[in-house]
């Protein structure tokens, strides 16, 4: 082959090296930019871990996964909260400026309080990750999601059983949530076998609340009647069951219900009592229909809380705690 050929042809194929080189650190250099430009799946997966995607009354919101600082905008929801193991770092209180005086203070040690109301500068003194509120707080929706990220909760509801479960979800705690309803469901277990040896069979019992201005008979799915009848499975008395929530009665009518037991709550929640509610009770146990009825003369009247009013877990497991005390002591004349 002629010496200029060859020369040729070995400057082609160096040309071919060359160019194939450069091609391939070219392709190199658009891979490694691609892979920069584009999170990979397990970096897409860590940044969903980090927060969840609620539903709720006012529509979705996204929340840390694992919130630290929960303002709890209602002393209802703060119970809520800790069953689920969850402890506030702000709530609101019980009337009259307090936390739930039902709940051990050391549950609730250090929880900044917000007040009765939801007050918007005490919130944001708070600095919360999230704010917790009920249905009566939705109309401060846009200036709370303006502090952090809200979520407005179908409280209350007609089943707080299954408002709890929802809260699990919303917050991940699905376990801790069906666990309380184990537990509560063995103290229910524990607390009907002690009022049964207790009280006589057959036995029937009412469920008054006494207001400044009126009486109220509550019928079987509502406040303490739920504890009563569906949870410790005690007989409601004659006419409960046909009642659909709470009636205004005259004093008149409490003989036809006539029960062996009753247990009556006076006035509305609020720490330091309710004084209007109090004299109502004074003038209605000193009427002759008062005293004649069958578990006044027998002593079982049980006066009851305030608070047990409302439907949360721990309101739920301190009132079995408070029916089957009264049933198993002996009665008061």
């Amino acid at each position: 082959m002629p010496s200029n050929i060859r020369k040729n042809l070995y400057l082609y194929a160096s040309v071919c090296v060359c160019i194939s080189l450069l091609l391939l650190t070219g392709c190199g250099s658009a891979t490694t930019a691609s892979s920069a430009s584009q999170p990979t799946s397990a970096a897409a997966s860590d940044t969903e871990a980090t927060t969840r995607t609620v539903q709720h009354l006012k529509g979705e919101t996204k929340i840390p996964a694992d919130p630290q600082k929960i303002a709890s905008l209602d002393y209802r929801l703060t119970d809520f909260l800790l069953a689920l193991g969850l402890k506030p770092s702000a709530s609101g209180t019980y009337p009259g400026g307090v936390m739930p005086p039902y709940i051990e203070a050391s549950k609730l040690q250090d929880v900044q309080p917000l007040g009765d109301e939801a007050n918007l500068e005490a919130i944001l003194n708070a600095s919360p990750d999230v704010i917790l509120g009920r249905k009566t707080h939705a109309d401060l929706y846009d200036q709370l999601t303006a502090i952090a990220p809200t979520i407005i909760s179908d409280s209350p509801s007609k089943d707080w059983k299954k408002e709890l479960l929802s809260y699990g979800t919303m917050f991940g705690r699905e376990q801790q949530a069906e666990d309380w309803l184990s537990n509560y469901e063995a103290e229910l277990t524990e607390a009907k076998s002690k009022i049964a040896a207790s009280i006589p069979e057959g036995s029937t019992f009412l469920y008054l609340r006494i207001l400044p201005k009126e009486v109220r008979v509550h019928g079987p799915n509502q406040a303490l009647s739920d504890v009563l009848y569906r949870d410790l499975g005690l007989t409601p008395a004659k006419g409960v069951k046909q009642l659909d929530d709470v009636v205004p009665i005259s004093l008149e009518v409490l003989p036809d219900y006539d029960p062996d037991y009753i247990f009556v709550e006076v006035g509305a929640p609020n720490i330091d009592g309710d004084q209007d509610a109090e004299k109502n009770r004074s003038q209605v146990q000193q009427t002759s229909i008062w005293k004649n009825l069958k578990a006044v003369k027998a002593g079982h009247v049980y006066e009851m809380p305030q608070w047990i009013i409302s439907e949360a877990p721990y309101i739920k497991e301190k009132s079995v705690q408070l029916v089957e005390e009264a049933l198993t002591q002996p009665a008061k004349q």
